[in-house]
């Protein structure tokens, strides 16, 4: 049977709302009209950086600071490090209100219910992304031992490893895992060069990468992330 283990971060529930929440409380609705090329910007500068973040090298207020601060700079935007701080705080407080969508919740359960193996592969700290685990209530469907957090085992996305602490907790092969996610560098690539098959929920509609690793099927909302799916348990 094939195994399905999702992403959580703009993959279970959209990411980009307890952001535009953040920047809203923040700056008003001044920004609205860009709110989702800085969110994407805020994703790329989170990124560059968290290697060095992840192994203690970057402070969470470093790390914070420069994401949001260079995103807003990619629009001709300068803030300083205390707005970009007080933008991270309201950015946590509106993490906590976060929800899953009644179509992805019936994903979650018909693939319970069919006896799909489940898991999720995240990164972050155990504290940051455990705490969004528990506000989305997950574990309804997904035994919190398949949940893999980053921060708790040592080793992230993209590196081989993760996948493999996925395979050995959910018992699986990988050529029958499948992993759903919005990142194309962390989760396609990720998933690619661990032997897993993948699912590219590009929400933001990014432009597909020209190189030789390739999602093996591309969705682009939830509606059809559940069809996608739905379709390879039913193979």
């Amino acid at each position: 049977m094939k195994a399905i283990v999702f992403d959580v971060d703009d993959t279970l529930y959209d990411l980009c709302w307890p952001y535009k929440m953040a920047v809203e409380k923040r700056f008003g609705d001044e920004y609205d009209e860009i709110i989702e090329k800085l969110f994407m910007a805020s994703r790329v500068h989170s990124d560059e950086v968290f290697e060095d973040w992840s192994s203690g090298r970057m402070s969470s207020d470093d790390m914070y600071a420069h994401r949001n601060q260079q995103s807003f700079a990619d629009f001709g935007i300068n803030i300083s490090r205390e707005t970009a701080l007080e933008i991270q705080s309201y950015y946590k407080e509106f993490q906590k209100q976060i929800s899953m969508t009644d179509t992805v919740k019936t994903l979650l359960a018909e693939l319970k219910k069919m006896k799909v193996p489940m898991g999720c592969i995240t990164n972050g700290s155990s504290a940051n992304q455990g705490a969004k685990v528990k506000t989305l209530g997950i574990t309804e469907w997904i035994p919190e031992k398949n949940i893999i957090i980053s921060g708790a085992v040592g080793a992230a996305k993209p590196g081989s490893e993760i996948y493999g602490i996925a395979e050995k907790r959910l018992e699986i092969d990988r050529s029958e895992a499948w992993y759903v996610g919005d990142t194309f560098a962390n989760d396609v690539i990720g998933a690619k060069k661990a032997g897993w098959h993948s699912i590219w929920f590009n929400r933001r509609y990014n432009e597909i990468p020209d190189i030789e690793l390739t999602p093996d099927r591309i969705v682009y909302s939830e509606k059809d992330m559940v069809n996608a799916v739905m379709q390879l348990v039913t193979e």
